[in-house]
């Protein structure tokens, strides 16, 4: 029997929900049980509600976080919450189209895990048991949102008891158990009351579900003297790019839903696991094209080289939401090792891309941890141009890399107008590590930023379009260099 787990993480489950697009309607996969803790409870109840996976990622692709909000003054005087869940019972919800008779007939065994702070214990519901009221419950984080009382006792988030309830698959004879795992594991720890409440949270919430792996351990390596049989456990952890709360731009926790989409596929790749893609490239589409112009100089083997580069982003809705930045790119090279000023015949570039890794994957006792290795607080830049020189029409490749790590304003921002390049003879699409003819280093100036933002360009259907899409891609940017930069203030930029 296999049990699926769905931990909470706040708005990071938006990432779960990727994960259940490819698990459930790429690759078919069945879960015999479903259980469900703080924000995971949302897609469950997606599920009772008889929503596919790609169903349950397409909500949360048009989900706008900011019709979740709802500031108590009422409770912020009081000392009670500093928000109530009012935003997603008037407007979430109901755009959503949940219906509770649907849920409550639903034939997935599922189960939504609270804490019952009247009892001191855990309480778990059927499908069958919920409503609006125990959903709400399944989220009300002590601080953040008031406590929901149902038949006079007090229920609150269980995260501080258990973000993925292992108990609850256990007596459900589960012989399989996995999970979506989000809330960080970062070792850090950064000031302020905000971020350290939420280090606190995943204290622990990593040492609960740490402690009960170690128990499956334990279990299978003793003849099954905990659960009187061998279980497995499947982990898919990740560190994902959108904090837990603080977040008023939809197009970052769109991202979070593609990632979580990459995650899952690459998982499955893994595994050897077939599934079908299913392709939401033009889900975004805004009919907005932007255009940027890059002016860099510096010294290509010891000579004055001087880029000048024009970048277009076809369409700023998919670029600003779907987590693929890349743009086309034209323009020319001028440096004397490339006989004179070389055009670019093609060329694309990926921006802001998160830094990607290779899986780190510990399989020990019949437990399988897999975290994805993307990381969210590094970013990284491609060049790929294919030049043509003016005098022997030979070709070559421009690669230009730009890599974002130092956690300081102005580190950053030296790191973002810095590009390194790498000549290769011929037309490649990527870097194969092969000896280049020339490298060299390219700079941007202050006065070549100042160029670069007053001459950005947009065309759309109309003015205000325009607008928002040179605004979304600047949210973007600033958000980026924000999660390198500037996470003590917030670990990730709230727009």
């Amino acid at each position: 029997m296999r049990s699926l787990l769905l931990a909470g993480g706040g708005l990071k489950v938006a990432f779960q929900a990727g994960v259940l697009q490819v698990w459930l309607s790429e690759a078919g996969l069945q879960f015999d049980h479903v259980d469900a803790c703080s924000g995971g409870a949302f897609n469950l109840a997606l599920l009772c509600d008889g929503r596919s996976g790609i169903e349950i990622a397409d909500l949360w692709r048009q989900l706008r976080p900011l019709d979740g909000v709802s500031i108590s003054l009422g409770g912020l005087l009081r000392g009670e919450s500093l928000v109530t869940m009012k935003g997603y019972r008037d407007k979430v919800f109901p755009s959503w189209d949940m219906s509770w008779p649907r849920i409550n007939a639903s034939a997935i065994d599922a189960t939504f895990t609270v804490h019952d702070r009247t009892t001191g214990k855990r309480q778990v519901f059927t499908a069958a048991q919920m409503d609006e009221e125990k959903l709400v419950a399944t989220l009300s984080q002590a601080v953040w949102f008031p406590p929901v009382t149902i038949d006079a006792n007090l229920y609150t988030d269980a995260v501080f008891d258990t973000d993925a309830n292992i108990d609850v698959a256990v007596q459900k004879d589960a012989d399989e158990i996995w999970v979506v795992w989000t809330v960080s594991t970062r070792p850090e720890w950064m000031p302020g009351i905000l971020a350290q409440f939420f280090h606190a949270l995943e204290v622990s919430a990593n040492g609960t579900l740490q402690s009960d792996l170690d128990r499956i351990r334990f279990n299978n390596g003793k003849e099954q003297v905990l659960f009187e049989k061998e279980v497995k456990a499947e982990v898919l952890r990740a560190e994902v790019g959108t904090h837990y709360l603080a977040l008023l731009n939809g197009d970052r926790l769109h991202r979070a839903v593609e990632a979580g989409v990459r995650a899952a596929r690459s998982w499955c790749d893994e595994r050897g696991i077939a599934y079908t893609p299913i392709d939401r490239g033009d889900f975004y589409d805004s009919g907005v094209e932007l255009r940027f112009s890059d002016r860099l100089s510096g010294r290509i083997r010891g000579r004055r080289a001087d880029a000048e580069l024009f970048l277009t982003v076809p369409d700023s809705g998919e670029f600003v939401n779907a987590g693929r930045q890349r743009v086309q790119v034209s323009g020319s090279v001028t440096c004397s090792v490339l006989e004179g000023r070389a055009t670019v015949e093609k060329g694309w570039a990926d921006i802001l891309l998160d830094a990607d890794g290779h899986w780190r994957t510990t399989d020990v006792g019949g437990v399988c941890e897999s975290d994805y290795g993307v990381d969210p607080t590094r970013k990284h830049m491609l060049y790929v141009l294919h030049l043509l020189t003016p005098d022997t029409r030979r070709r070559v490749t421009f690669i230009g890399t730009k890599t974002l790590t130092t956690p300081t304003v102005r580190g950053v921002a030296r790191e973002a107008m810095t590009m390194s390049v790498r000549i290769l003879d011929g037309w490649v699409e990527s870097d194969d590590g092969s000896e280049p003819l020339c490298a060299g280093l390219l700079w941007m100036g202050f006065l070549d930023v100042a160029r670069q933002l007053v001459g950005a360009r947009a065309s759309g259907p109309d003015l205000a379009s325009e607008l928002g899409g040179l605004a979304r891609y600047g949210a973007l940017f600033a958000g980026s260099l924000w999660d390198v930069a500037a996470r003590r203030v917030l670990t990730y930029a709230p727009f």
